[in-house]
C-alpha cells in the first residue's frame, strides 16, 4: 500500500506525526482513524491498514501526544482526556484535506482507543461511525485492576511523584505487560495473553513498554459512559465475554445507553484472549461493518 507520512498540529500547537493511506482511485475518500490500546503506537496500526483501504476507506493512524514520534513531555504520559481533544484536532486535520470528504469519517479503537472512540463520538458530530473493541470505559473500575494493597501503595507513589515533577525530576514509569521484578517498577497487566498480544510490538522502533506512573489518575478519571446518550451515529461494540481487563459489564451498560442505531458483538474469552486468537478476523469483520456505515450500501 502506498501511504503518506502526515504531520499535523494541535490547537495548542503540538506536533502528532503518523501515516495517511489513501484507498485506490480520486478522492474524496471516506476515512477512518485507527487507535491502539493504552501505551500503544501508530506502529502498531500500520499492517492493518489493508482491510479498510481494500474497501475504499483512507486509514489514518497517528501516535497520541507523549508518545512514539508525537511531540508531547513528559514521555510516556497517557492523557484520555487529552487524546481526546488531540482526536478532534485530528478529525478537523481530515476535513481540511481536499482528497478526505469531511462528511464520511469515522472512528475505529481497540481497549483504550476504543473508549476513546466512543467519547470523541459523542461530542463530535463530524465523525459519522464508531467501532470500540472491548473499551474500559469507566475509570472506577479501572482502580479495581489493583490489589488493595498495591492500590494503596501505587496512590503514595502518585502523590510523591506530583512532587517530583513539581521540582523537576524524571517521571516514575510503570511496566505495561509483563511480570514484576522483585526490585523493578509495578507492572500495569500481568495477563500471559496481554504479554502474548504486546510482545509483536517489541520490534517496532517506535514501542516502549511502559507508561508514566502519572498516567493512572488521568486514567481513573475517564468516564465516558456518561455521554453514551450522545452517540447519535452508527455503533458497534465488540466485548469480551470473560473481560475483566476492560470489564465488560461496565461496557454492556454504556452500550444499554447507547440510542439506535447500534450493534454488539460477543466473542468468548478475555480481553487479550480474544486479540492474541481472533484479531485478524475482528479487523476484517469491523472493517466490513463500518465500510457501509460511511459509504452506503
Amino acid at each position: 500500500m502506498t501511504y503518506e507520512e502526515i504531520e499535523f498540529s494541535t490547537l495548542d500547537g503540538a506536533t502528532l506525526r503518523g501515516r495517511f493511506y489513501p484507498p485506490a482511485g480520486e478522492g474524496p475518500y471516506p476515512a477512518v482513524i485507527l487507535y491502539t490500546g493504552i501505551g500503544g503506537v501508530a506502529e502498531n496500526l500500520y499492517d492493518i491498514a489493508d482491510p479498510f483501504v481494500e474497501a475504499g476507506l483512507a486509514v489514518f493512524a497517528y501516535d497520541h501526544r507523549s508518545m512514539g514520534l508525537s511531540e508531547g513531555e513528559p514521555r510516556q504520559l497517557i492523557d484520555p482526556w487529552r487524546q481526546s481533544r488531540d482526536s478532534r484536532d485530528a478529525v478537523t486535520y481530515l476535513t481540511s484535506r481536499a482528497d478526505v470528504d469531511s462528511d464520511r469519517i469515522g472512528l475505529w479503537g481497540i481497549s483504550l482507543g476504543g473508549a476513546l472512540s466512543l467519547f470523541v463520538a459523542a461530542v463530535d458530530k463530524r465523525v459519522k461511525a464508531v467501532v470500540s473493541i472491548v473499551p474500559p470505559v469507566s475509570g472506577h473500575s479501572a482502580r479495581t485492576l489493583f490489589p488493595p494493597r498495591e492500590l494503596a501503595e501505587l496512590e503514595e507513589l502518585i502523590l510523591d511523584q506530583r512532587l517530583a515533577q513539581l521540582r523537576g525530576e524524571p517521571a516514575l514509569l510503570l511496566k505495561t505487560n509483563g511480570r514484576r521484578d522483585p526490585d523493578g517498577p509495578p507492572v500495569m497487566f500481568e495477563d500471559p495473553e496481554g504479554v502474548e498480544f504486546t510482545d509483536d510490538f517489541k520490534t517496532f522502533d517506535t514501542y516502549r513498554n511502559e507508561i508514566a506512573l502519572l498516567s493512572l489518575p488521568n486514567l481513573f478519571e475517564f468516564e465516558p459512559t456518561a455521554y453514551a446518550a450522545q452517540l447519535e451515529l452508527p455503533v458497534l461494540l465488540v466485548t469480551a465475554d470473560e473481560d475483566t481487563v476492560a470489564p465488560v459489564e461496565d461496557a454492556l451498560e454504556m452500550y444499554a445507553r447507547v440510542p439506535e442505531p447500534k450493534e454488539h458483538w460477543s466473542y468468548p474469552g478475555q480481553h487479550y484472549g480474544i486479540l492474541v486468537r481472533q484479531y485478524r478476523e475482528i479487523v476484517a469483520r469491523t472493517a466490513g461493518w463500518i465500510t457501509p456505515a460511511l459509504i452506503g450500501d
